[in-house]
């Protein structure tokens, strides 16, 4: 190898390694701005009025708890789908094809 091609691979590992550190910043910063959204009560922060939080939400006849649904919420807001779609498997013991259409019917509402 010449020393133009040892250049070019530690650039590239440097890239790599700046790119994963941008990636992890901006997830950072996504949980920072929905943090703040809650502690200002702004209305995106809680998607769950207190009269939605009440009512029961149904997934194949099954009821879904309204802090089990608040729950999938924040994770959507955070930008956390699959999580909240294997939050919602395990506590409803649905298949992943039940719980990938509910969750996109809450992204939809």
């Amino acid at each position: 190898m010449n020393k133009a091609e040892i250049i070019a691979i530690i650039a590239l590992i440097f890239s790599v390694l700046v790119l994963i550190k941008v990636f992890r910043l901006q997830a950072r910063l996504n949980e920072l701005s929905s943090d703040v959204a809650r502690l200002e009560g702004r209305p995106e922060a809680y998607p769950l009025s207190k009269q939605a939080a009440a009512a029961t939400i149904y997934v194949d006849d099954r009821a879904l708890a309204p802090d089990l649904e608040q729950r999938l919420r924040y994770l959507l807001a955070d930008g956390k789908r699959i999580q909240a779609i294997k939050e919602l498997r395990e506590a409803k013991d649905l298949k992943l094809k039940e719980a990938k259409d509910y969750v996109d019917a809450m992204e939809r509402r």
